[in-house]
């Protein structure tokens, strides 16, 4: 190998190495800065009825009980059949055959220690792939309307409920894409009056649901409200928002890669390479040791 080309290489592992440390800072930065909490004194997550830890909360609706009704509705979204015997039968069927069933009952979460006051669906030319929400009533008023915590997350897949042995969803790890979509979706009714984004929690980069189900959030808050009040959220200027933007940037890539399996490949191969590529100049130099000492002649 020419002097040249050990430079090159040389230069190549160095140039990854500062890759990887870049990247590493970058995910503790959005892990760990403090970001400004919108509604703090509420919940963060759902829970089963066994209490595990269910699906994240990650929408704020702000509206009367009519209001969210029609809009779901004028959006497409339908009221999910109650869980009965009847319609647990009739998902396990529609599920084995692959066939639509639009208002197939949605399994029950629990958050304040019951379940959800109000559930919607949108459903596919198959029950097991749906985006449907949950809605729960807090106690909180904005402009003298309450408002409602939700969870949004796209169904893939029907299993039998290792707690209830009834048929229940899959989630797709990509709950942030199914939260936009449903603001996306009101959004167009020309009913909402306002919405936007606030910090919730911190950044999510792996968890599981009660199911056992994969997930990943940005922590952000979708908020859609029916009120002419204004929301009075903490600031997001400065290198708050340079933060949240980053954030969000990150979280959309992220959601790219789950959602698309050729593109994992790639970034997990891309991925390989620059870790490789970065930890092969600290290899060397263990070898390059390892091989002094070995050689190196005992004193007499």
């Amino acid at each position: 190998m020419s002097q040249t080309t050990t430079r090159v290489m040389r230069l190549l592992s160095w140039l990854c190495l500062v890759v990887v440390a870049l990247l590493a800072l970058l995910l503790v930065l959005l892990r760990w800065y403090p970001y400004p909490s919108a509604f703090p004194s509420l919940p963060r997550i759902t829970h089963t009825a066994s209490g595990a830890a269910g699906d994240p909360l990650n929408l704020i609706i702000v509206g009367s009980q009519p209001q969210i009704t029609q809009s779901f509705l004028q959006a497409g979204w339908l009221i999910p059949d109650p869980i009965t015997p009847q319609t647990s039968a009739k998902i396990a069927a529609a599920s084995l055959a692959h066939r639509s069933y639009p208002t197939a009952p949605v399994s029950n979460l629990y958050v304040f220690g019951r379940v959800q006051d109000l559930a919607f669906e949108k459903p596919t030319n198959d029950v097991g792939n749906r985006g449907h929400i949950r809605l729960w009533q807090t106690s909180m008023l904005i402009g003298g309307q309450p408002a409602w915590i939700g969870q949004a997350s796209y169904d893939h897949g029907i299993e039998l409920s290792g707690t209830s042995h009834q048929p229940t969803h899959h989630i797709a790890p990509t709950v942030d894409l199914e939260r936009n979509a449903v603001g996306a979706d009101l959004a167009k009714t020309g009913l909402v009056v306002a919405e936007g984004y606030g910090a919730f929690t911190p950044p999510i980069f792996a968890a599981y649901n009660g199911g056992g189900d994969y997930y990943a959030s940005d922590g952000d808050v979708r908020i859609i409200t029916y009120t002419q009040t204004p929301l009075q959220l903490a600031p997001s200027d400065g290198l708050v928002g340079l933060v949240l933007e980053l954030k969000r940037a990150v979280f959309l890539f992220y959601d790219a890669i789950l959602s698309t399996p050729l593109l994992a490949l790639a970034v997990t191969l891309l991925g390989l390479s620059i870790v490789v590529g970065g930890v092969w100049p600290a290899l060397r130099w263990l070898v390059r040791i390892r091989g002094e000492r070995r050689v190196r002649p005992k004193r007499s």
